[in-house]
């Protein structure tokens, strides 16, 4: 009776997501395939891992009792992993970092900026990605870290509050509202608007928050990044609703940007593995995160 790394790949991934489906889109693999392992797994180990319910499979004690041995040796496998692939590229440390497409902008590039210098030898692979698909990321080991402008629930990860951001007005030095020190909502109603589409969650969350002003607005452009927002109010097609950081520290020369007068608020947030020890690399990095958001909030960087 042996228990094979696959096998333990295939046992921890649905212990991490609870389904043969979100198991099967984890290690990109088809779902029967994943079921048959699941089962031969069981049937050559003698143990019953999970009970099937409503589509669910549910770990038994063996199962959870098993998963605190089977981690730590996932863990290891990976990094040796990671130094095999480190060594075929002549590098010895590297860190994976996603975030929201708006933070994509300057947050995250200043905080590589500011890692680079201090770990010059370090290969940071960056890019965005939707709040949608950061549980599987993150649990894949496709990436380190993720940060957000989207809350997120997921048992296996841990979310951490960075710090705060808002809702911020971008439009041209010419456009009627720009010599206002803040905007009102009232004061849209009258011009033409840029929002985030309802297709994408930041966009839904934002019309949510503004119905619970009582505020009901139909934009003019409806776009599913805040980049094209900008882009949008940059050609004088009006008044762009985007997160500050994406339209802040002079990212779109001639545009002007000015805050609500009915703040909409929320966390930034930094996500990571639960079950996993980070290296050093990403500490480091995850405590300049920390240091740019206080910045940030300090009044010394960005808007």
């Amino acid at each position: 009776m042996k228990f094979k790394l696959r096998q333990m790949e295939v046992f921890r991934a649905v212990m991490l997501t609870g389904t043969v489906s979100g198991a099967a889109r984890m290690l990109y693999v088809s779902q029967p395939a994943i079921s048959r392992l699941l089962n031969h797994t069981e049937t050559s180990l003698g143990i019953k891992l999970f009970e099937r319910t409503g589509g669910k499979l549910l770990p038994t004690p063996a199962a959870t009792a098993l998963f605190e041995e089977v981690q730590p040796v996932y863990d290891a496998a990976l990094n040796v992993d990671r130094f095999v692939e480190n060594l075929a590229n002549q590098s010895t440390i590297e860190i994976s970092v996603s975030c929201s497409p708006a933070l994509g902008l300057d947050l995250l590039p200043r905080a590589i900026e500011m890692f680079h210098r201090r770990n010059p030898k370090t290969r940071v692979r960056f890019y965005t990605t939707l709040t949608i698909d950061v549980p599987t990321e993150l649990l894949s080991k496709k990436t380190d870290l993720a940060i957000t402008l989207l809350p997120l629930s997921n048992p296996n990860l841990t979310v951490e509050t960075l710090g705060k951001s808002r809702i911020v007005c971008a439009m041209l030095g010419d456009h009627p509202l720009a010599s206002r020190k803040t905007i009102s909502f009232s004061d849209l109603v009258e011009h033409e608007t840029i929002f985030p589409s309802l297709s994408i969650a930041f966009g839904r969350m934002v019309r949510s928050l503004l119905e619970s002003y009582g505020v009901e607005l139909t934009p003019t452009f409806e776009v599913p990044r805040a980049e094209l927002a900008c882009a949008l109010a940059k050609r004088s097609l009006g008044v762009a609703l985007v997160d500050e950081f994406c339209a802040g520290n002079d990212l779109w020369a001639g545009l002007i940007i000015r805050p609500l007068s009915q703040p909409i608020i929320y966390d930034i947030n930094l996500i990571y593995p639960k079950f996993t020890v980070r290296s050093r690399a990403v500490e480091q990095f995850i405590q300049i995160l920390r240091d740019c958001m206080l910045l940030h909030e300090s009044g010394k960087l960005f808007v």
